[in-house]
């Protein structure tokens, strides 16, 4: 197998699907934007729910590995909390219009979509630690360090602060910030913002 046209089709399926989403999306345009005959396509990936699952469990790696990496660290839980937005926020970086495009497909497409998250090699290692970490919040409320709150509520802040700038940009764009180096600006600072926002909300 050529890696090099493997590539082409990944990162032009990556960009079409992000765009387009799945159904908007066919095999045909993935290999015209990789300027490759349609057949080829075909014999490395065969079927264009394949090449799907193939760009999506890319992202969910970048994603899950940065959450374990947090979630199993020997940091404080306010570090962890930080570790995991950061997470979610350098993935929106590096991806922009994957948090809309999940969004989407999970309203459209959700079998598709569950099964593949599902399926990924680190969801059951994902789980065990989130359970662990809810464990560890239950633990500092106990011991009063932190605030009586449902730590699925916590998980929710986090993902849903560091996520909404990516899905909600168009909108941010001509209604908050003028322009785009304004934009961009407030992303670079997200996390410190983020964090600063919970553990202030939380502690005791």
């Amino acid at each position: 197998m050529n890696k090099e046209v493997e590539q082409k089709l990944i990162d032009a399926a990556r960009e079409l699907f992000y765009e387009k989403g799945f159904s908007g999306t066919t095999v045909r345009d993935i290999a015209g934007k990789a300027g490759v005959n349609l057949a080829l396509l075909h014999y490395y990936f065969r079927t264009k729910d394949k090449i799907f699952e193939i760009v999506f469990q890319e992202a969910l790696s970048l994603l899950f590995g940065k959450l374990n990496k947090a979630l199993i660290s020997d940091k404080s839980l306010f570090e962890k909390i930080e570790m995991m937005v950061e997470g979610y926020v350098s993935m929106g970086m590096k991806y922009p219009q994957l948090p809309s495009f999940v969004m989407h497909e999970l309203s459209v497409n959700t079998d598709l979509m569950l099964s593949i998250i599902n399926s990924h090699k680190d969801k059951s290692t994902l789980n065990s630690n989130f359970e662990l970490f809810y464990l560890e919040l239950e633990t500092a409320i106990a011991n009063g360090l932190i605030k009586k709150i449902n730590p699925s509520d916590i998980c929710t802040d986090i993902q849903s602060l560091s996520l909404y700038p990516f899905i909600a940009r168009n909108c941010l764009l001509h209604s908050i910030y003028s322009d785009k180096r304004s934009y961009n600006r407030m992303l670079k600072e997200r996390v410190k913002h983020i964090t600063e926002t919970i553990v202030n909300n939380i502690k005791l």
